[in-house]
């Protein structure tokens, strides 16, 4: 019984962590215009790690931009925030 407590406590681990990262992520079919922000990234973002962004949708119930990282990865942030608003016309001038 103990030999199966450590797997199952590391693929537990590893879910946590999964679900953890994708948190603030966007969800919606891959339309730009179909995509909403469950949840806003609580930490700053440093803009070197933001490559480019776009806005969700109008009909979300929360209003969010996604940042799109060096490494593909999509964030959805505050657009309200000063950090978020500053990386925004960062990207745009």
């Amino acid at each position: 019984m103990a030999g199966l407590q450590t797997p199952l406590l590391a693929a537990l681990l590893l879910l946590a962590l999964a679900v953890h990262a994708t948190e603030a992520g966007p969800y919606g079919a891959n339309v730009e215009d179909s995509v909403c922000c469950r949840d806003h990234i609580r930490h700053q973002l440093p803009h070197r790690l933001v490559k480019d962004y776009y806005w969700t949708s109008d009909s979300c119930r929360k209003p969010g931009v996604v940042l799109v990282t060096l490494k593909n990865r999509e964030i959805c942030a505050d657009p309200r925030v000063p950090w978020v608003k500053k990386i925004l016309q960062k990207l745009d001038s």
